[in-house]
């Protein structure tokens, strides 16, 4: 009896000692699966690897622009791509900005409005359903104004919060109303006796002061 005692004893103490974890084993570098590597030990923080996909596809700079197809500009916020403006329909992106719209025969579409001493909603009323609008040129960001379909049915006298709201395509977001260009009080008499005042507009991530009836 004690034999037996004795042989279940030293098998007992061989489990534990084979189990136990080893710190002096250093295994042959692999890892999971064949490998046979023990996982149990590893200390590699994933969280600072250079690759993190976690991020958005697409992430970019603030301030970086590029054309969404030939439909809308982008604009960077917050590490992401989101849309800017959709372009007017006579218009289409190209080098980060809605263009110029296409000159179309026999229409005001395509014509400047700002050739008269600076831009007028007046310039491209020959016709109905057509605003003045503006348009960033890419190489020197500044404004220049072109006819186009309108883009919503807000005028001067409207309330707006956004750029679609608006016939010109343009909400002054301070003023809180739709811009329509002006350059003197004459211009807005048509819009129930509003003034020509100098208003503050963002136009694709260029901000400059305009006149405008208000």
């Amino acid at each position: 009896m004690r034999f037996f005692a004795t042989v279940a004893a030293l098998a007992l103490a061989c489990t534990v000692g084979c189990t136990a974890h080893n710190p002096s084993y250093a295994g042959d570098g692999g890892g999971g699966g064949a490998g046979g590597g023990d996982l149990a030990g590893v200390t590699v923080d994933l969280a600072g690897s250079a690759v993190d996909l976690s991020g958005p596809m697409g992430a970019c700079m603030q301030g970086e622009r590029k054309c969404a197809g030939i439909v809308a500009s982008d604009r960077c916020e917050a590490g992401m791509f989101v849309v800017d403006r959709t372009c007017p329909s006579g218009s289409s992106c190209a080098n980060d900005y809605c263009g110029q719209p296409a000159l179309v025969l026999g229409t005001q579409i395509g014509a400047r409005c700002d050739l008269n001493g600076g831009a007028q909603q007046l310039q491209c009323m020959a016709k109905p359903g057509l605003s003045c609008q503006p348009f960033v040129d890419p190489a020197t960001k500044n404004l220049r104004w072109f006819c186009d379909s309108g883009v919503g049915p807000g005028t001067a006298t409207t309330h707006c919060t956004t750029n679609a709201q608006c016939r010109s395509g343009v909400c002054a977001v301070k003023a809180g109303i739709c811009f329509d260009a002006c350059q003197r009080d004459q211009d807005c008499s048509l819009n129930g006796g509003l003034t020509c005042q100098s208003l503050e507009i963002t136009v694709e991530g260029v901000t400059v002061t305009a006149k405008g009836c208000a």
